[in-house]
């Protein structure tokens, strides 16, 4: 065969196998993406939720991020359970607790248990200063 068309036939057996081969390899062109489009939007999550007080408050209102999630009804007594709709969390949470009792009441403690799906329930406790009639609170949460 003459030395030209070998050279013409493997060049052509050469591009048609490598183009195929480039673009498998190749990598992907980078598209624009929107910023707004990889911000994740919070999903809520039902948590089962106790509250525990030291003394029969007069009330007692729970917040997340400043916005009135519960407020205890009158008569209600320990423990106060609910379910809160919170935003889905990896990390934890800031929950914030108002809770008043009659003026000259003894120290007082309030014990605040989540229980959200598929992880371990939390309890914290925070106490009242010596004229125990107030607690206003963050109660943080990590899992």
């Amino acid at each position: 065969m003459n030395p030209k068309a070998t050279l013409g036939l493997t060049f052509i057996g050469v591009i048609l196998a490598g183009v195929p081969l480039l673009t498998l390899t190749a990598e992907p062109t980078k598209k624009d993406v929107c910023v707004d489009a990889l911000k994740e939007t919070p999903s809520t999550q039902t948590i089962y939720t106790r509250v525990q007080f030291t003394g029969a408050p007069q009330s007692c209102i729970l917040r997340y991020e400043g916005k009135e999630l519960a407020a205890m009804p009158q008569g209600t007594t320990s423990p106060w359970e609910l379910e809160l709709n919170l935003p889905g969390m990896a990390d934890g949470l800031e929950l914030e607790a108002e809770v008043t009792w009659q003026e000259g009441a003894p120290e007082n403690a309030v014990s605040i248990t989540l229980e959200p799906a598929q992880k371990e329930a939390q309890t914290e406790t925070r106490w009242t200063g010596p004229d125990g009639s107030l607690l206003h609170d963050l109660f943080i949460y990590q899992w």
